[in-house]
């Protein structure tokens, strides 16, 4: 009888450590899926971005409009879609049952020599991008961006197209870089 209680309390011990176990990787695997969805949100928080600043970069001062001096009082510009707008706000692009959001600033690179004085000499600005999940998660991504080139202003560059067209038709072909024309691709659909 004393045999059969310690090997029911051996196995009831053993029992309670499975499920301490299981609910520690059920845990983990929330958070990283939570964190999962604060970085897509912050990613969507840059690509707006990216798309406001390539629709609105002037040809002579860059994004000047949207820097200050020293970046002392940081742009977080209402035109960019979602900025700021918390889950279930009017404006948020996510679904209010993600619980997703994000907020977006653009900063001065400091190697620019305008940075002082709040101007943007070398059409160069940091986007800023804080990505918001369930749970508290939260991401944080910078890019930097830069307008050299920008006689295709106002317009994504055609990530596929015919030749001389871009993804709008617009007949425009000023993204395209150098072409190989012997390269050859086979697609088989379906697999």
């Amino acid at each position: 009888m004393v045999l059969a209680m310690i090997v029911m309390t051996a196995l009831a011990t053993l029992s309670g450590l499975t499920v301490v176990s299981v609910q520690g990787s059920l845990s983990t695997s929330g958070n990283d899926q939570f964190h999962a969805q604060a970085v897509y949100a912050a990613e969507s928080g840059g690509a707006a971005a990216m798309d406001f600043l390539r629709k609105n970069v002037n040809a002579t001062t860059g994004w000047a409009a949207y820097i200050s001096a020293n970046n002392s009082a940081v742009q977080s510009p209402a035109g960019i879609p979602g900025n700021d707008i918390p889950p279930g706000g009017n404006g948020n692009l996510f679904d209010a049952n993600t619980q997703l959001w994000y907020s977006v600033s653009i900063y001065n690179n400091r190697t620019d020599s305008g940075y002082a004085v709040g101007q943007d000499n070398d059409k160069r600005v940091i986007v800023h991008a804080t990505g918001y999940g369930p749970n508290g998660a939260v991401a944080v991504i910078e890019w930097d961006l830069s307008a050299t080139n920008i006689s295709g202003m106002g317009r994504p560059c055609p990530a596929y197209g015919q030749k001389d067209m871009s993804e709008d038709g617009a007949g425009r072909n000023d993204c395209l870089g150098t072409i190989n024309t012997g390269d050859t691709a086979t697609f088989t659909p379906g697999g």
